[in-house]
């Protein structure tokens, strides 16, 4: 099997297809394949964009577990929480999150340095 690089058992299917099948067996399976179906329809997702472009504006961030429980109420549907990320990347936003503050930090110090730069 060195030369086509099969398995042995994937090459004995291929085998097995072309028997009962002939050439049609031996054919790429995955023309037909739509794919999983679409947890949120065209307009729904239309709605959301608007929704996260709306509160961007007016200052307010979502993050993933508040989409979700929007997409809950708005649509009635359970999300999972990585899709909702999924969704904020379709609509234009990235997943952000505050820059760490050091927990022994002096904001006063920090003000110092900043006036004397």
């Amino acid at each position: 099997m060195s030369i086509t690089k099969y398995a042995v058992t994937s090459a004995r299917d291929a085998i097995e297809r072309y028997h009962r099948l002939g050439l049609a067996g031996l054919q790429d399976g995955r023309q037909g394949n739509v794919g999983a179906p679409r947890v949120l329809t065209d307009d729904e997702q239309q709605e959301l964009a608007a929704r996260l472009q709306a509160d961007f504006e007016q200052g307010q961030v979502w993050n993933g577990a508040q989409l979700q429980r929007w997409i809950k109420e708005q649509f009635g549907k359970d999300v999972y929480l990585g899709r909702t990320y999924e969704f904020m990347r379709a609509a234009g936003f990235s997943p952000q999150r505050p820059r760490p503050q050091h927990v022994g930090g002096d904001d006063a110090a920090k003000g110092a340095f900043k006036t004397k730069s």
